[in-house]
């Protein structure tokens, strides 16, 4: 017999621990972003124009080329424990899509994972977990 995803129980403990892991990404991903985004402030913006500062934008370049990868890295890993936390939680497609766009705007990744945080305590208080069987009625 075939059991829909819908109804088989989440495994409480490997979605906690997903989550986790799913937490630390996001805030390192929002900071990992702020920082890409005051670079490009600065290699664009301050110093990218004519005038003054314009000796230092070599600068801005070479720390702008040496970040953007890390970031990139950065926002990569993201999405990989954002998919593992997705997976484990059986979310609709769209869910995913918004997990993944919490890590592109900046500062969203912060209130999108506490908006998750609810998200998957409302979901292990609602759906039945393997844990149940376990606790005492």
């Amino acid at each position: 017999m075939i059991v829909a995803s819908s109804t088989r129980p989440l495994d409480e403990m490997a979605v906690r621990t997903s989550f986790a892991r799913f937490r630390i990404a996001s805030i390192v991903e929002g900071i990992a972003l702020l920082v890409l985004v005051a670079i490009m402030v600065m290699r664009y913006g301050v110093y990218g124009g004519e005038g003054l500062f314009t000796s230092t934008s070599a600068t801005w370049d070479q720390i702008s080329s040496v970040w953007s990868p890390i970031h990139g890295l950065i926002y990569m890993v993201y999405v990989i424990l954002a998919f593992d936390l997705w997976m484990r939680m059986r979310w609709g497609l769209p869910r995913m899509l918004l997990l993944m766009f919490f890590g592109v705007v900046p500062v969203l990744s912060f209130f999108g994972e506490r908006w998750t945080h609810q998200q998957v305590e409302s979901d292990l208080s609602r759906r039945p977990t393997l844990q149940d069987q376990e606790r005492p009625a």
